[in-house]
């Protein structure tokens, strides 16, 4: 996949979070499918925090020849603040300043750029392009995560027997 296609692909995510968050209650975008899993808030949050810290970060300092790769921690960037309490238009509104960003840094860079590597330190050697590829990777699952904790919000209003159904994957007959 061309880094222009990446490029496009994670500058369209916060206008589709928008679109698909938007018309949702407030008070179920604040509510955690289970302890210790995020909401839909905190998911847009951890977004926010890797844009630099998970992201774009660390393909600047592969591409600076730091040779070294950070780790990072979900949970810290995530405790930093609470995103559960903010609301959903400035949440978005942050990604897609972040987005900008780190869109146009990824455009920036060259073939050369993307070839080079650094170190983890368990002595895993990754590419700056494995960051770029990944990327939308984790955009993805984490909007099947806000996707599986939204459809929790539709079984109170079903029956037993459609939850049941739902639950068994059963095919509903025409």
């Amino acid at each position: 996949m061309e880094v222009t296609e990446i490029v496009a692909t994670l500058g369209s995510l916060p206008a589709v979070l928008r679109a698909m968050l938007a018309p949702v209650d407030p008070e179920t975008l604040r509510t955690r499918p289970e302890p210790g899993e995020w909401c839909p808030l905190e998911v847009v949050g951890h977004l926010i925090a890797c844009d630099s810290a998970a992201f774009r970060d660390r393909i600047a300092a592969i591409v600076a020849g730091s040779g070294r790769i950070h780790g990072f921690d979900a949970w810290a960037a995530i405790n930093v603040r609470d995103f559960a309490a903010e609301a959903l238009d400035t949440l978005l509104d942050e990604l897609a300043a972040e987005r900008q960003a780190s869109c146009a840094y990824l455009g920036s860079l060259t073939d050369a750029d993307l070839a080079m590597t650094a170190t983890t330190r368990d002595g895993r050697v990754f590419a700056a392009s494995d960051f770029v590829h990944e990327w939308p990777f984790h955009d993805q699952d984490h909007l099947q995560q806000i996707l599986a904790s939204l459809k929790l919000a539709y079984l109170p209003g079903m029956s037993p027997a459609m939850q049941n159904a739902l639950a068994g994957g059963d095919e509903l007959e025409e």
